[in-house]
């Protein structure tokens, strides 16, 4: 099926396979990254392209991998780790439980301290229980 392209309505879009070389928004990474056997369609009048969704995919691994994150399915794998549900890594995490099923699902991305916090849990397991209980002290922890 030949799809008219979104953005002139020019022509058709032409099916293109090969290294595609994506362009990081400022802040991120200073140079491209290069994805090879990629699919995506390109508009021969306009340039725009229109990318296949295992494409995307790949970029977005890419781009947590670059921010130095879990990826979403990293995420999920931590928690299943700890065999606890969205709702209770949530709540040991001190985060809202639709935060926590965003960045599960990768609708949106955790900072870096809750990244941090998250690699810590999975390293150490009972110090969840142990700020738990921290938490119900009335002493705290110092």
């Amino acid at each position: 099926m030949n799809l008219l392209c979104a953005s002139c309505g020019d022509t058709a879009m032409d099916d293109r396979h090969g290294d595609f070389a994506y362009e990081w928004p400022p802040g991120l990474s200073r140079k491209p990254s290069t994805f090879r056997k990629a699919d995506w369609r390109e508009c021969p009048s306009c340039g725009a392209r229109l990318l296949s969704p295992s494409l995307i995919e790949r970029i977005e691994t890419k781009r947590y991998k670059i921010a130095g994150l879990l990826t979403p399915a990293e995420v999920k794998a931590a928690r299943t780790r700890l065999d606890l549900t969205q709702v209770e890594m949530a709540r040991h995490l001190g985060v809202g439980d639709k935060s926590y099923f965003r960045w599960e699902n990768g609708l949106s991305i955790q900072s870096k301290a809750i990244d941090t916090l998250i690699r810590a849990v999975v390293l150490f397991p009972d110090a969840l229980e142990a700020v738990e209980r921290s938490r119900q002290s009335a002493g705290g922890v110092v």
